[in-house]
C-alpha cells in the first residue's frame, strides 16, 4: 500500500478545496487538481491523500495561490502559504532532511532581502528568518 501524507498544511489545501467545490463543483476542482472525483470526494470529506495525490493537492494549491496573489502586494502571501510552497520545494529531500533544509531555505531567503538591503516579507519573519527571533521552526518532519 503507498505511503500517505499527513501534515498540518495539508488541512488548509483541504479547506481550500472545499471552498472551490462549493463555489464550482466537485468535477472542475478534481479535473483543474489532476485528482479524480472519488480521491477529492474522499480529500474534502477529510481523508489522508497518497502521497501521489497530496502533491498534486499541493502543487494545484500553489498555483491557485499564486494566481490570486498576482495582483497583490509581494508580502501578501500568507506564512501557511509560504510554508507549503517551501515544503513542495523540498519534497525531494529525505524526509528526516527536510526540516533542516526549511532552516537552511528559510535562512537564504534572509540573507537574499538583507543583501538586497530589503526588509524580508512578514513570512519570512514569521518563521523566524526575520530578525533571528522570530517564531516557528518551518517544516513539518
Amino acid at each position: 500500500m503507498p505511503d500517505r501524507a499527513p501534515e498540518a498544511s495539508i488541512d488548509r489545501i483541504r479547506d481550500y478545496a472545499r471552498a472551490q467545490v462549493a463555489k464550482t463543483s466537485l468535477r472542475k476542482v478534481a479535473k483543474r487538481a489532476g485528482v479524480k472525483v472519488g480521491a477529492t470526494k474522499k480529500f474534502i470529506d477529510g481523508s489522508t491523500p497518497y502521497e501521489r495525490n497530496a502533491r498534486l493537492w499541493k502543487k494545484w494549491y500553489l498555483r491557485e495561490t499564486r494566481e490570486g496573489l498576482a495582483e497583490a502586494p509581494d508580502d501578501a502571501l500568507p506564512t501557511a502559504d509560504a510554508v507549503a510552497a517551501l515544503e513542495m520545494l523540498l519534497i525531494s529531500l529525505p524526509e528526516e532532511r527536510r526540516a533542516a533544509g526549511f532552516r537552511e531555505a528559510l535562512e537564504a531567503f534572509r540573507r537574499i532581502y538583507a543583501g538586497l538591503g530589503q526588509q524580508p516579507p512578514l513570512w519570512v519573519v514569521d518563521l523566524g528568518g526575520g530578525d533571528g527571533t522570530g517564531g516557528a521552526t518551518g517544516g513539518e518532519g
